[in-house]
């Protein structure tokens, strides 16, 4: 008879796995750490180069980088160890891989009974290709803010409003790519699922986050406006995402950016208007289903997009398979398209038309919305007339 508090064989041997899986990740991770990108020479080999010459963490004060604070103080703690700046770069990205594939374990076994199911989908999200790429080649950080918005779809399913708006404003200190999610959290606002009053807690968690660097010495104006300035940075209106943009050239007017922006944000409140009229009842599924749409729907129709940026999209889609096996296609194609992308940075991979990759994004993208809606219309069927 198992005692309380003891492992069952089958708990132990997902443990066993789990700490398996995690250390072949890490090996392979380390294996590539010694590839160094365009990314780290022309901006995160600098930055780091910066903090460790001049002190550490009291460098945070300085103005290094067109990043949040939060990511250099990341960098700073690094600078304290006996290991080179590509390598810290790195781990970091790294580490957050693990955190990543741990909220993404938490949110499939929501709905499936069976652990089992929760251990593959940590080992998928480790082995993914755009996920080891991002961290141990390029290294990105995008599993950091990725986590907190998978952590944040995560405890608004356990109708924990604050833990789940507080994960959101972690993500957004980290990168504005947060902003992929926030059409969610504003469907979420006005189907009143959540109050007004919970999101106050993101410039609350903006301006903690600005302190420490504010303190020591870095302007007040410049820390408030790190996105704005983010913002204007790059001019040209696609780079090589395969969304909406990748049929225009390089040269593009900036007027016409400046209408896909307005043309993005129409749009967007065109999605938002219909759902808000559709009458339904937020269910994990839907949860589910949603994020993924509005990670597909706001890189595809915004300009300015990196390759990079369908990230949110490949973690959403593998949580979201495990909710909708018939449905393995949309993260099969999401991630290879992804993978793609991210390798024409990297390596110069050339060998496939993004026009025709972005043609077959958005039937991805309009195959997840009519999912969306027949989740809705099921529903309604199946128990009537639902409460909006």
């Amino acid at each position: 008879m198992q005692k309380r508090g003891e492992l069952s064989a089958e708990q132990l041997e997902n443990t066993a796995f789990l700490v398996l899986v995690t250390l072949l990740a890490l090996l392979g991770r380390f294996l590539l750490f010694p590839f160094e990108s365009g990314d780290y020479h022309q901006f995160l080999q600098g930055w780091y180069g910066a903090l460790k010459s001049n002190g550490g963490f009291a460098a945070v004060g300085m103005n290094i980088g067109d990043y949040m604070p939060t990511y250099l103080y990341l960098l700073a703690i690094f600078t304290y160890f006996p290991i080179s700046g590509l390598t810290a770069i790195k781990l970091i990205s790294s580490l957050a891989d693990i955190v990543l594939a741990i909220y993404v374990m938490k949110t499939v076994r929501l709905k499936q009974e069976d652990p089992m199911y929760g251990v593959m989908a940590y080992a998928a999200v480790l082995f993914l290709p755009s996920v080891v790429l991002n961290s141990a080649v390029w290294g990105q950080c995008d599993a950091i803010f990725t986590a907190a918005l998978v952590a944040c779809v995560y405890y608004f399913m356990l109708d924990k409003e604050y833990q789940a708006v507080a994960s959101f404003a972690v993500a957004f200190i980290f990168k504005l790519q947060a902003v992929f999610l926030a059409p969610f959290l504003l469907l979420l606002l006005i189907k009143h699922r959540v109050r007004f009053s919970t999101f106050l807690m993101i410039p609350f968690v903006y301006l903690l986050a600005i302190l420490p660097a504010m303190f020591l010495g870095r302007g007040l104006k410049g820390l408030l406006t790190v996105y704005f300035s983010q913002a204007g940075q790059y001019k040209m209106i696609a780079m090589f995402l395969p969304n909406l943009y990748t049929w225009l050239p390089e040269d593009t007017p900036e007027y016409i950016s400046a209408a896909a922006v307005i043309l993005a944000g129409g749009l967007t409140l065109v999605a938002l208007f219909f759902f808000y009229k559709k009458k339904f009842i937020f269910t994990d599924e839907l949860f589910v289903s949603f994020a993924l749409f509005f990670a597909l729907f706001l890189p595809f129709i915004l300009p300015h997009m990196h390759e990079r940026y369908f990230y949110l999209a490949d973690i959403l889609s593998v949580i979201f398979a495990f909710y909708f096996p018939k449905m393995l296609y949309v993260p099969v194609v999401t991630v290879l398209s992804s993978t793609y992308a991210v390798c024409h940075n990297l390596f110069n991979t050339d060998f496939f038309s993004v026009q025709l990759l972005a043609v077959i994004m958005l039937l991805i993208l309009v195959q997840v919305a009519r999912h969306v809606v027949r989740l809705i219309d099921l529903q309604s069927e199946q128990t009537g007339q639902v409460p909006g």
